[in-house]
Order: C-alpha cells, then structure tokens, then sequence
C-alpha cells in the first residue's frame, strides 16, 4: 500500500498520526500501528481520499439546510406571522354583513351571532398561528442555526476528527426534524339563499373543518302572543296582508279573521258547514269546500260568496296553489283541478291524482310548488293509540305540483320512496303547512308536538315546538317568521318565533 503523510491525533498511540481509514470496520481512523495491530488483511482506505469525501458530504448538507430548509422556516414563520394580519377573517365579516344587508331588519340577530363565532373562529386560529411561530422560531435557533454554524466552522477549521464526526452525525440521522404543528381550522363562509324565513339559513354558514357550526337547535321557542278563543277551530290559514289569520271548524258555518291578540276583525256566515278553507296566495281569497253538497266556493270582495263548481265524491280539504290550481283532497283520493272546475290531466289523458283515504288537511309551497296532505288513513286518534286498526296508518303525503308522489311520511324518522314500509314509532299527523325553505311542518299528536320534516327524504329533522300544555291542532307560518299554533284544549293560541 503506497505510503500516506501521517495525520496527528491518535489518543492510543502516542506520537503515532492517522494514515488510514478501515473500510471494514465502519470508516475507522487508524495508524501504522493499528493496521498491524488489530486490521491485518481487512479493506482500507486512504485517509485524504477519506476526508475529501467527507467534507463534500457536510457541504452538500450546508447547502440544504442554507437553501431549502432555513428559507423554507423563514418563509412558515413570515406566513404564521402574517396570517392574523391578513385581513382573511374582515373580508368574510364583510361577506356575511353585505349578505345580510339584503335581507329585512329582523335578520340582523342571526348576523352578529355568525360576526360573533368568525371572530371567535379568528381568535383561535390566531392563536395556533403564534403557536406555530413560536415553535417555527424556537426551531431555527436552537436547531437550524446551530447545526449551519458548526458545519461552518468544521470546514474551516475542525480537525479531521471534527470533520469525521459530524460527518458521522449527518450520516447517521442527525439531521433537521421541523417541530410538530397544530393545524389551523379551514374557515368558509358560505352564503345562502335569500327568503324571508329560516334566517340562519337565509344568511348563510361558517364551515370549521368543513363542519357546519351556524346552526344550533332553539332549547326553547319564544312565544310571541297568546290568546284563547270562545269558538273552535281546526284550520288556519294567513291573510296576505297584515298580521291575520283566517280561522274555521269543520262542523261551523263561521268563518273568521283574527289578529295577532284574538280580536276578531272580520266574521263570515256562510250558512253551509264549512269542511276547509284556504287562501288564494295570488288574490288573497278564501275558498271552502262544503262536505254536505260537495261544492267548491269561493269569497269574493265584499264577503260574498260564490260556488264555483262541483266534485264527484265527498269533499275533506283543499288548497289554492301559486298557479291558481285547485288541489282537492276527497274520501279515495287527491285530485288537481282549475278555477273553474275542470279536473287537469296528465299528457296521456289520465286525472292528476293520488291515492289518499281520508285527506282532511291540505297545503302548497309557494316556493317549490309542492303540495302536501294529511291522510288520516280512516282512523280516530283514540283506536290508533288503542290499537283498535292495526292495518291504519295515517301519514304525511308530499306531492310535487302535478300531484306525483314525492314521499309519504308514517314514522318519526321514515318515510316510503319505494314501496317499503318502516315504522319505528307511532305517529299521528293533523295539520301541516311548508316553512320558507321548502321543509314541512307536522303538528303530531302522539308527541303533542310541531315536527319539521325534510323535503326531499320525508325524515324527521327536528322538534320545532312543544307546548307546555295542550296538543297542537292546526298551524299556518307567515312569511316573517310568525308560527300560528292552535291547541285542541282551552281554544288557545300560541304565536311562536320560527327559527
């Protein structure tokens, strides 16, 4: 082996240098006398080959940590000094406040509850943002830096025994490990579709990792007005104008509208049971169906009133649709007629119609056009409960505007989309009416309670209200968000607050 220039700096052999390298025993530096010693006929190698090889090893790791990772950790900790600085939370506070200015003055609640949970949300996020830097910081300087440094100082002026070792180091593992960092909630908000009821929904969602937390269940609903009337009623129906509601019984000949405290501003006699009413939602009109002659009629300008035309089987109940349709709901059956009486059918010439027993409350959505019916399935509230007709169920029936079945609503929770049946409880529906997203509003007997149902499925979503004594009977929502909720004990009232 060709002769080496000596290297000083065995500590085991004194006044010996190192010359050699031990390929087979890990890189070890070895002198004259360890090669004869304790390395007889393994693989060495020259020490400057060595070290040169070395040293190209810290630069290339010198050049990592001052290009790629130090500007990498300058960069997070700018970003995570910056992120609170950002304006990113104002620009959605703006978002949700230029939203709400399109909407009336009684949104403005639901806007400073979202205003509220963004600048909560921004708190916290600026809160881990300055974790984050700190750590970013406490990592360049006591980590990054340091290691920067030695590598410097190694290749200007360590020793072999330096160079070796932190080469050693490097090689081994001992590289950067960037500290571990809380993640900052992904914030949107998503604005929502203007109407004028649901106003958490009109206003929109702030998604936190893609979760919606806007909306929160009300514990307890805000009773606006209360009052008792000396007449029963079943059905209610909102007055287009002001804050009135139309109120009738099926076994009454009266007909009457009533403000927001019960006084009654208005009284028709029609001299014929009045079976339902409903309100025309394009002229404001009431219209009745008669159960004795089965007769359509309607109550013109002035209180008059008008037959309109005749159906072929026993009239329950019935609704004027945005499209000036009759929707009647007969003993058998559902059917859709004009003004003017004329039964609308299908493209191929067949009735628009749906199969319905007992279809004693009805109602459309101005907003999608659907309509929905209360079937009592021919049953007594009373024989259900007992058991009585165990093949009876009554149920909500959705329709969409041509009368085609959308779902029907039998249990808590179910509904029936394809033909299957799956109860879960029992439920007996009585009135029903849409809110302002489309969903629908069940007043429910067996858990004397207001249900709201979605639109699309039939499952239940939520209790809306629980009166804390009484069964709710009939309801009506106004377009600002006014529920009407009649009770079938003491003839009371209840305006309720729908959120």
């Amino acid at each position: 082996m060709a002769a080496q220039i000596p290297v000083p700096g065995c500590t085991r052999h004194q006044g010996m240098g190192f010359v050699y390298v031990c390929k087979s025993c890990e890189d070890q530096l070895l002198c004259m006398e360890f090669v004869t010693d304790s390395h007889n006929g393994h693989t060495l190698g020259k020490l400057t080959d060595y070290v040169a090889g070395q040293k190209r090893e810290i630069q290339q790791y010198a050049d990592k940590l001052s290009k790629t990772d130090i500007p990498k950790t300058e960069g997070d900790i700018k970003e995570s000094g910056q992120h609170a600085k950002s304006g990113r939370y104002q620009k959605m506070i703006e978002g949700i406040r230029r939203q709400g200015k399109q909407m009336k003055d009684n949104i403005d609640n639901a806007i400073d509850i979202l205003v509220r949970m963004c600048t909560e949300l921004e708190k916290r996020n600026a809160d881990i943002s300055e974790k984050n830097k700190t750590a970013f910081t406490k990592y360049l300087r006591e980590d990054l830096k340091p290691k920067l440094d030695r590598c410097k100082e190694v290749l200007t002026s360590g020793t072999t025994v330096d160079v070796t070792t932190l080469a050693r180091e490097i090689r081994n593992g001992v590289a950067t490990i960037p500290p571990t960092l809380s993640d900052l909630q992904k914030v949107e908000f998503k604005p929502g579709t203007i109407s004028t009821e649901l106003l958490e929904r009109m206003l929109g969602k702030l998604l936190v990792d893609g979760v919606d937390e806007s909306y929160k269940p009300i514990p307890k609903c805000v009773v606006l007005y209360e009052f008792k009337q000396p007449f029963p009623y079943d059905t209610c129906q909102k007055c287009l104008t002001g804050d009135e509601e139309w109120l009738s019984h099926w076994d009454s000949e009266t007909i009457y509208r009533v403000d927001l405290k019960g006084k009654v501003n208005e009284k028709i006699e029609c001299q014929v049971r009045v079976s339902s009413i409903s309100v025309s939602p394009t002229t404001g009109r009431v219209w009745f169906c008669v159960y004795g002659d089965r007769s359509i009629r309607e109550i013109i300008t002035g209180g008059d009133i008008v037959t309109r035309f005749y159906v072929d089987n026993t009239p329950l109940s019935l609704c004027i649709t945005s499209d000036d349709m009759v929707v009647m709901g007969m003993k058998g059956g559902i059917r859709l007629y004009t003004t003017e009486g004329w039964a609308v059918t299908t493209g191929v010439g067949a009735p628009c119609r749906q199969v319905s027993v007992y279809p004693h409350h009805m109602t459309s959505c101005t907003h999608t056009g659907d309509v929905a019916a209360v079937d009592g399935d021919g049953v007594l509230f009373d024989d259900y409960m007992a058991g009585k007709k165990p093949d009876k169920q009554p149920s909500v029936i959705v329709m969409d505007k041509h009368l085609n079945l959308k779902f029907y609503c039998k249990a808590i929770g179910t509904s029936k989309t394809d033909g299957r049946d799956i109860q879960s409880s029992k439920f007996h529906p009585y009135d029903v009416c849409f809110d302002g997203a489309g969903d629908v509003l069940v007043t429910e007997w067996v858990t004397k309670s207001v249900l709201l149902i979605d639109r699309n499925t039939g499952h239940y979503m939520r209790t809306v209200y629980t009166p804390s004594g009484g069964t709710p009977r009939c309801i009506s929502l106004r377009n600002n968000g006014k529920l009407w909720v009649g009770h079938w004990i003491g003839k009371t009232t209840n305006v309720i607050e729908y959120r």
